[in-house]
């Protein structure tokens, strides 16, 4: 079948539509640009072959209102108006394959634009990259009922929700969050700040202060059919024990609660939150002086992870080098040590799945050796622990086989838990990148983040449709491209949606048009419920604003189209 593609840019909003048509339809579309500002235009598509190998000639009527000013242009290359321009139109084959349509999707984007977004976006890649209105996606998109959407929200709730997300999304706010924070801070404002806050960021993106806050919601989502990943978000601490232990026995809270409901809800782990990061990197360094593949590790270091790490500096210090461990530090890793064991333990024991969140790069190979030595333990009947891949990374598909082959292997036969994620961490790990004349870890282009998660999104179900009981996979996306796969892949594969070990992975207020979407297709969605103290949760929701800042600008405006939808619809 031949589809005749116009994309169409508008300069001033940064935002493009791919109008396609068949058999000769006429098209009657509209852009978007800010809130409630549209302009129309006619397009009239006509092919002249019905062969798909070549490209055939198109024929376009254009007319384009701008500022009452009518621009009337027939030109089979491009129309070049103030406001729009025409900058691509092709006929192309409808593809074979669900994964091949998606790669396509994401691979037909201007590179220009995508470069942009791609850099200017660069702290959340748990979203879509296209730009415009809902009604201006292509069929695959979603058009959803809002009044059975947000049935279980209130106006006044919709019109926050809006608000908040609404700022979220003006750059200058988002872009500047932390020099605000500090200037309220040196000038000694801090406690009204955090006031405002608390009432308005805060009871957007997180559930409360306390686990016992979190019940409450926990409870709505649960009666919703949404289960839940109790966050203690506490992203930077001052580093003491004292704080690190304060951390772990919060998680373990987290562990206890979610017992009560073990097939509804995960907990969370940060090892950050656990050690010192300084202390971490180190850690990374003594693993990777070894091999940066974890799969190729021998066994000790799995069966006992502590004494590897203290034997490989002690190595170090044996061959004339400088100790990379200090005393403090080797003190700090066994404390480390305890925590970790404390909170698996626990998970184990009630049952309780967990995520273990991944961080840069430079604390990473650590972190896959710890995860997968805990998992190797831990993961033998079902999948407790979760090891999240990053597909952003240049070499992520490649550790995601290397760790399921290490599951699979008959020397540790274990049950691997996935959870697969883009990547939040582009910034920082180009600028260490640059600054220390290294090669960059994250891919070049978002085409190519997009076309590895799919690629990872594929592989795992294609097992799991071999064994259903092989891996857990937590499909933590705002993508909606990667959500279609993820549902039109289950149904191909014929896997049954109910199964335990499969989950989609949102955040708590975001995405709700996805969630609940989810939801009505009977598949197992979960949101992360953070809690914390308003002052120690800020950094979380500081990259919170910066992720809805990209979720927003590149995800079509979707969640605050339905909700002005909504709110229209009720009060108009």
């Amino acid at each position: 079948m031949i589809k005749n593609t116009v994309r169409i840019i508008n300069k001033n909003s940064n935002t493009f539509i791919n109008i396609r048509n068949n058999n000769n339809n006429n098209i009657n579309s509209s852009l978007k640009s800010g809130f409630g500002t549209i302009k129309r235009f006619n397009t009239t598509l006509n092919h002249n072959s019905s062969n798909s190998n070549i490209q055939t000639p198109i024929s376009i009527n254009s007319t384009i209102i701008n500022n009452n000013n009518n621009s009337n242009n027939n030109n089979s290359n491009n129309i070049i108006n103030n406001d729009l321009n025409v900058v691509k139109f092709s006929t192309i084959s409808t593809p074979n394959s669900i994964l091949d349509t998606l790669n396509e999707n994401h691979s037909n984007q201007t590179n220009n634009v995508n470069n942009k977004n791609y850099n200017n976006n660069n702290n959340n890649f748990e979203k879509d990259d296209k730009f415009g209105p809902p009604n201006n996606q292509n069929n695959n998109k979603l058009d959803l009922d809002t009044s059975k959407l947000y049935v279980s929200k209130s106006t006044g709730e919709l019109f926050f929700t809006f608000m908040i997300l609404k700022v979220c999304s003006i750059n200058f706010i988002s872009d500047n969050s932390q020099k605000f924070l500090n200037l309220f801070e040196k000038l000694g404002l801090s406690k009204p700040l955090n006031f405002f806050i608390k009432y308005s960021f805060f009871k957007q993106f997180c559930a409360g202060e306390t686990i016992r806050e979190t019940e409450i919601f926990t409870e709505k989502l649960n009666k919703l059919g949404i289960g839940t990943i109790l966050d203690y978000a506490i992203e930077e601490l001052a580093g003491s024990s004292e704080g690190f232990d304060s951390v772990a026995e919060n998680i373990c809270e987290t562990i206890r609660v979610a017992a009560k409901n073990p097939t509804n809800s995960f907990s969370c782990v940060k090892f950050t939150g656990l050690v010192t990061p300084s202390v971490l990197e180190k850690m990374n360094t003594l693993v990777s002086n070894v091999t940066t593949n974890v799969s190729e590790l021998p066994i000790e270091s799995f069966n006992s992870p502590l004494d590897f790490y203290l034997n490989q500096s002690s190595s170090l210090m044996k061959q004339g080098s400088e100790p990379l461990l200090t005393s403090k530090d080797i003190k700090e890793i066994k404390e480390f040590f305890n925590r970790m064991d404390k909170i698996f333990q626990l998970c184990h024991q009630r049952g309780v799945p967990i995520l273990v969140d991944a961080e840069q790069s430079y604390y990473q190979v650590a972190i896959h050796h710890l995860t997968m030595s805990y998992s190797i333990k831990y993961n033998k009947e079902k999948p407790i622990i979760y090891n999240t891949y990053q597909m952003y990374l240049v070499n992520g598909m490649n550790v995601l086989k290397q760790h399921f082959e290490l599951s699979s292997s008959q020397k540790f036969n274990f049950k691997l838990g996935a959870k697969i994620v883009r990547g939040a961490y582009m910034v920082t790990e180009s600028e260490r990148s640059q600054r220390l004349s290294t090669e960059n870890p994250v891919l070049p282009t978002i085409q190519d983040t997009h076309k590895s998660y799919n690629t990872a999104l594929d592989f795992l179900l294609n097992q799991i449709k071999s064994d259903p009981n092989s891996i857990g996979l937590m499909i933590a996306s705002h993508n909606e491209d990667s959500i279609n796969l993820g549902t039109k892949l289950i149904k191909q594969y014929k896997i049954d949606p109910t199964n335990p070990n499969i989950q989609f992975g949102q955040l708590f207020g975001m995405a709700d048009f996805l969630s609940f979407n989810l939801v009505d297709q009977h598949q197992r969605i979960f949101k992360y419920v953070p809690f914390g103290p308003v002052e120690e949760v800020l950094p979380y929701l500081i990259r919170r604003m910066h992720e809805n800042k990209g979720f927003i600008g590149s995800n079509s405006d979707k969640e605050l189209f339905y909700l002005k939808k909504e709110i229209k619809r009720r009060l108009f």
